[in-house]
């Protein structure tokens, strides 16, 4: 008697692993490569002797600056070459320099770098060690570099650019008047005191300054102009008039006659 046998299916091939392995072996591989060729481009790319700087223009109107000065704060940045050259060190050495006001970078192909600069435009002396822009910057370049005959502005640190403004307003409001300031001083307690270039000291105090600075105008036009020799100090501040202060503390004749009504 034949026993029953049972028939199993026919069992299916495992895939291979292979082909799989060899797949990401090969991925890899065309990546390291392609990584290695990035690697040695940039270095090839960056390294200065294959695309060196030829030429380095410097542009500007300078009275202060010293184009040389700019070139050697730069060196090292340009013996990097075309490509390798980090134009915002570039920028950050040349902002050191104390006359720079605003600097401008670029490269321009094949070997040249073009920097456009501006130099600072001084309008007064802040205090004894550093001078003031027009645009109310303070900088301090070394002293033997500041300019003559600027007139001397003294102000707390931070607020340059309100005094600044303060000093442009009263200059143009005492137009007329034959007076230079060489000496303009704002206090703690925001006091404005003025001495011009005929030795004239002028107290404005802290209220009312446009007020005080058109009455001002007008007595020194009427009267105090032709005796200007006399005035060591006029205080202007008071609500209905104003005081002088004589030189020697005797107060001439025709102060003593005079009538004014402004």
């Amino acid at each position: 008697m034949l026993k029953n046998k049972k028939i199993r299916g026919a069992s299916r091939p495992k895939p291979s692993l292979r082909p799989i392995l060899l797949q990401i072996i090969g991925q890899g591989l065309f990546l390291l490569s392609l990584a290695g060729l990035i690697i040695l481009g940039t270095k090839w790319f960056l390294d200065p002797k294959r695309l060196p700087l030829q030429e380095v223009s410097i542009e500007g109107e300078f009275k202060h600056l010293n184009k040389q000065d700019i070139n050697n704060a730069i060196a090292s940045d340009v013996a990097k070459g075309f490509f390798g050259i980090d134009l915002k060190s570039v920028q950050a050495a040349t902002r050191k320099l104390p006359w720079i006001a605003q600097i401008k970078v670029r490269r321009v192909w094949p070997d040249q770098l073009k920097i456009q600069v501006k130099e600072q435009i001084p309008l007064a002396r802040w205090g004894d060690k550093s001078l003031v822009s027009i645009d109310g910057i303070r900088f301090s370049p070394p002293l033997e570099s500041f300019p003559q005959n600027l007139p001397k502005i003294i102000g707390n640190t931070g607020s340059e650019q309100r005094v600044v403004n303060r000093f442009k307003t009263t200059q143009q409001q005492l137009q007329g008047l034959g007076l230079r300031i060489i000496e303009f001083s704002i206090g703690d307690r925001q006091d404005c005191y003025i001495i011009f270039n005929n030795g004239i000291e002028l107290v404005l105090g802290k209220a009312y300054n446009q007020q005080r600075l058109i009455k001002f105008h007008q007595i020194y036009l009427l009267l105090l102009r032709q005796h200007q020799e006399d005035i060591q100090r006029v205080d202007m501040r008071y609500a209905n008039g104003f005081s002088v202060i004589w030189h020697n503390n005797e107060i001439p004749s025709w102060a003593r006659e005079a009538v004014l009504d402004v």
